[in-house]
């Protein structure tokens, strides 16, 4: 039993051996246990910081021109606006009123002219298309004399009337006088005819109750008595009918009187607008009034000048619906600025690190070219994508369409065909495009492109690729192969420090090698550290196996 124990526990030990030397090369000849190093060469360059975004080109600005009305510009980039044939001009026939409101004119616009189609490249100042302008002129007409009645309007207010309407405010105050005095004298003449018609029918009734009186203290008979007493009730109601008919009467002729009253009131007041300066409220109104008919003459005449649309840019047609020989209703012509833009979405990570007026480049997909820019707006409201991912609108506004090719440049590169990638790909984004003879310039609205935007940089600086750096701020080693083969684990200051290269402020020269990696880390089961910054695997590592004093097969310094 013991023996199976002691036997199995060799085995162990051989099968670690096995394994040792399998990994490390521990006491295996050193044409087999020799290592490849992946290297790059610590360079002079500029190392840049940078956010980058893909989306499509849009045109910066888009003009919807309308006979009879101003060009009315929006943002190719605005998700809210839409081009619509109707938003921007009245219809076809469309009623103009002037600043009194005293006339209208119903203005149409019949074409007369197209000269663009959709496509064409203009040049700002191009007639693009005209519309004939007789209801415009009229509109025109018809509002100059609505500010000139308005003017003289003021003028008059402002001298106290015309001698004719002073004139005819002292004949109307006289008459109102007059009325009044005859209302007054129709007034007593009623009251007296209705007072002496009350005393005649207060005496018809006392002779009746007389009568009645005397016939009874004869002896009447029944029927003379029964007759006296009809007398004095027909006089009772005549008294009674009177009483009311006098009344009537007397109220009639007092409403003329207060009715003429009245009306000398009103014809003073107006006799004494028309013999003094208007009040300071009558004056404002007046001014009012001017100002408001001097904006309708200008409406008017700005109509006028629209009969014809003039392209206000340098643009490309994108719609005609002007048709020679019909009434234009709404967008005539819809143009584009040659002006581009990009619009993009910045993840909340680098969106702190943009801001407006900041330089971008643009490349186009479709010429191979580049263009730059300026970072024209950055939305503050977070959109969120069904991800979670919470992103910001960007919007660059390029300053130069031309199509140019990056230019080739020196960058740390790798030593074998595995090396160099990632210091090659930032040589080439920090590089200055020159311009190929070959390259596509016409570049349209809704080409793929792809923004970058540098947000820091550090310029004639010594580099080497990210992933050859090792450890942690202020505590950063890069291995060094020497022009022996010796490994080097050498402590060094980072300054910027990017997802492709790495600012080096201290320890190593321009020229030297550094590892990236090695053949080790082919076999090796370590891992990096996440970010490609792990020391290559074992080999050449600080206190590790060193590769024989022979050399490196296959390795370049």
């Amino acid at each position: 039993m013991n023996i199976k124990v002691i036997a199995a526990a060799g085995l162990l030990v051989v099968g670690a051996g096995a394994i040792a030397v399998s990994v490390l090369g521990l006491g295996l000849p050193s044409s087999e246990a020799t290592t490849t190093y992946r290297t790059s060469t610590a360079t002079t360059t500029t190392v840049q910081q940078t956010v980058a975004a893909s989306g499509n080109l849009v045109a910066a600005t888009i003009y919807d021109l309308a006979f009879g009305e101003p060009p009315l510009a929006r943002s190719g980039t605005s998700t809210s606006s839409t081009a619509t044939t109707d938003s921007t001009s009245t219809a076809a026939a469309s009623s103009v009123s002037t600043g009194s409101g005293s006339s209208s004119v119903t203005v149409t616009w019949p074409v007369t002219e197209v000269n663009v189609e959709v496509g064409d490249v203009v040049k700002a100042g191009d007639v693009l298309a005209v519309a004939e302008d007789t209801t415009a002129q009229l509109a025109v007409d018809l509002a100059e004399a609505d500010l000139a009645t308005a003017q003289a309007q003021r003028a008059t207010d402002l001298a106290g009337g015309t001698a004719d309407s002073r004139a005819t405010a002292k004949d109307q105050l006289k008459s109102a006088k007059n009325q009044l005095s005859n209302a007054r004298s129709s007034y007593s003449s009623t009251v007296a005819q209705g007072n002496l018609q009350l005393k005649q029918a207060r005496q018809a009734v006392t002779s009746a109750k007389q009568q009645l009186a005397r016939d009874k203290e004869a002896g009447a008979p029944d029927a003379t008595i029964q007759q006296d007493r009809a007398s004095l009730k027909a006089a009772e109601q005549s008294l009674a009918s009177t009483k009311l008919q006098v009344q009537s009467s007397n109220r009639q002729a007092a409403n003329q009187v207060t009715s003429a009253e009245l009306s000398v009131k009103t014809a003073q007041r107006n006799y004494d607008n028309a013999t003094t300066s208007a009040s300071d409220a009558t004056i404002t109104a007046d001014d009012v009034a001017i100002a408001l008919a001097e904006q309708a003459l200008a409406d008017a005449k700005a109509a006028l000048a629209a009969a014809t649309i003039v392209a206000p840019i340098d643009g490309r047609v994108t719609a005609v619906n002007a048709v020679v020989g019909t009434d234009s209703t709404g967008t005539a012509i819809e143009l584009q600025s040659s002006q581009l833009a990009l619009s993009v979405s910045v993840a909340e990570d680098d969106i702190l690190s943009l801001q407006v007026g900041q330089q971008a480049t643009v490349a186009i997909s479709a010429t191979g070219g580049t263009a730059t820019g300026i970072v024209s707006s950055i939305n503050p409201v977070a959109s969120t994508a069904s991800s979670s991912v919470v992103s910001y609108a960007v919007v660059v506004t390029l300053d130069d369409t031309s199509a140019t090719t990056a230019a080739s440049s020196t960058s740390p590169s790798g030593t074998d065909s595995n090396s160099g990638a990632a210091g090659s790909a930032t040589a080439a984004a920090s590089a200055t495009p020159s311009a190929s003879p070959d390259a596509n310039t016409d570049v349209l609205a809704g080409m793929s492109a792809d923004l970058t935007i540098v947000i820091a940089q550090a310029e004639n600086v010594i580099a080497v690729p990210a992933i050859a750096v090792t450890g942690t701020s202020g505590n950063y080693t890069v291995r060094v192969l020497g022009a022996d083969g010796t490994v080097e684990m050498r402590s060094v200051g980072v300054g910027l420090m990017t997802s492709d290269l790495a600012q080096i402020t201290s320890g190593i020269s321009d020229g030297e090698a550094v590892i990236t990696g090695s053949s080790a880390d082919r076999t090796s089961t370590s891992t990096d550290n996440g970010g490609g910054f792990g020391n290559g695997g074992f080999a050449g590592g600080a206190g590790g196996f060193q590769p024989p004093a022979g050399g490196f097969p296959g390795a370049q310094p």
